[in-house]
């Protein structure tokens, strides 16, 4: 039999293998019951969507928890471990992989056998489109093959050593704005950011960059500006006052500030959006 198999772990998926889609589900745990036991001719491709779900392949077991996809393998044992939480849910889809008689090349995209996705919602969107158009009894055979095929190869790309380390910068950057936005008017600064995050000041400076543009410092002055203003615009409080409300113990540098973005004192600009909002009315 024709399995795709790299190892005993992962698939190498090259341009050799044809992959044939068959019917793919949503199950949603009856909070009873267990998996039961048995051997497919097709492969099956899981994706957990809530809960933990625990399988055997032959000798080995799974636990599978949001976000973890796994592969079956045809002519393999499988059977739950553990009975169905109340909470488990989990997307699948069954295919062949065929390569007409021909040997498969060693090249290609190795996909493995059980891992957790960074992004598991790009390959849940790929599930929903599959199983929307087969709601609607409109998935043609060579599209259905694609969509499975772009499902492996995303578990791939996922999997890859260039996709996991922009992903953790992007999550460290993420993690950094937070940060910022939720604690922008007490005393902020880089360093303190990254011994929040357990990071090198100098790495996060970088990450920070690639994905808002800015450092952190920037980044910090952008969001006690973005409050300054709503400050100037909804409230009478004066420009000290706001300067304090922001995170600025020295109101002269507050204004400073305010000018580099703004290209105004603060006075001038509550001023000049007020008479545009009395021309307005």
């Amino acid at each position: 039999m024709n399995n795709g198999l790299y190892g005993f772990g992962c698939l190498r998926l090259s341009d050799a293998w044809k992959v044939e889609a068959c019917n793919a589900g949503l199950f949603v745990s009856p909070a009873q019951g267990i998996h039961h036991g048995r051997v497919i001719d097709s492969y099956e491709l899981i994706l957990a969507r809530t809960g933990t779900l625990v399988l055997s392949e032959e000798a080995r077991v799974f636990a599978l928890e949001q976000g973890d996809t796994l592969i079956l393998w045809p002519g393999r044992f499988h059977r739950g471990v553990a009975p169905y939480a109340a909470n488990t849910s989990f997307y699948w889809v069954h295919f062949f992989l065929r390569t007409d008689g021909q040997p498969p090349s060693v090249d290609g995209v190795v996909i493995p056998q059980h891992c957790r996705l960074a992004e598991p919602l790009r390959l849940t969107e790929l599930f929903l489109r599959f199983l929307d158009d087969q709601e609607r009894n409109r998935l043609e055979k060579d599209y259905a093959a694609t969509l499975v095929k772009l499902m492996l190869l995303e578990i791939g790309l996922q999997n890859s050593p260039h996709f996991s380390a922009a992903s953790q910068s992007q999550n460290l950057a993420t993690q950094a704005q937070t940060l910022i936005t939720g604690n922008f008017r007490e005393a902020l600064s880089t360093s303190l950011i990254a011994r929040k995050l357990h990071c090198n000041p100098d790495y996060l400076g970088r990450v920070y960059r690639q994905t808002y543009g800015c450092n952190p410092t920037e980044g910090i002055h952008r969001a006690r500006m973005k409050h300054a203003k709503n400050l100037l615009l909804l409230t009478s409080m004066n420009v000290n006052e706001i300067a304090v409300a922001c995170g600025y113990e020295d109101s002269d540098y507050f204004r400073k500030v305010f000018r580099r973005f703004f290209d105004m004192q603060p006075r001038r600009f509550r001023t000049l959006h007020a008479r545009q909002h009395l021309n307005s009315a």
